[in-house]
């Protein structure tokens, strides 16, 4: 990362010392901690970062060409019915699975915070994701009226 001056090849460098990282944990038996890596660091943060480089470009002097990409808004059918398919195939493999209402047993660390997480911790962990959406959507903002 810090050998580019290319923010976004920087990005891409931070992605695979996250992902090397990771992976550590995993050979180290961390699963849980590996798991956590990925979530918050490889997914949080990155996505964060992706999203400053991209909300935070430079205004275009005159003079200097723009590069924009120009699409035409064809209809409403093909982005309907393409959601509308989406939505039965899921309604569809919902309906049609067999859904168990036991809790896998098993001594895995992963399978354990996972059934933390929804049984127990559901709502603060809910609340956590609501707090970090507020949290980018604000960043976002700021970037947006203040670049």
């Amino acid at each position: 990362m810090l050998v580019t001056r290319n923010l976004l090849h920087a990005a891409l460098a931070m992605f695979l010392c996250m992902v090397g990282l990771a992976g550590l944990y995993v050979l180290a038996y961390g699963d849980v901690m590996a798991v956590s890596h990925l979530l918050i660091y490889v997914g949080g943060v990155l996505i964060l970062i992706l999203f400053g480089i991209m909300m935070t470009q430079t205004p275009v002097k005159e003079g200097e060409s723009v590069n924009h990409l120009w699409t035409e808004q064809s209809g409403r059918f093909w982005p309907l019915s393409m959601g509308l398919s989406i939505f039965m195939g899921l309604f569809w493999v919902l309906g049609h699975g067999n859904w168990s209402n036991e809790i896998a047993q098993t001594d895995s660390k992963i399978v354990q915070t996972g059934v933390a997480f929804l049984t127990e911790y559901s709502f603060p962990f809910e609340l956590t994701g609501v707090f970090l959406l507020i949290a980018l959507v604000g960043a976002t903002f700021i970037a947006k009226n203040h670049g």
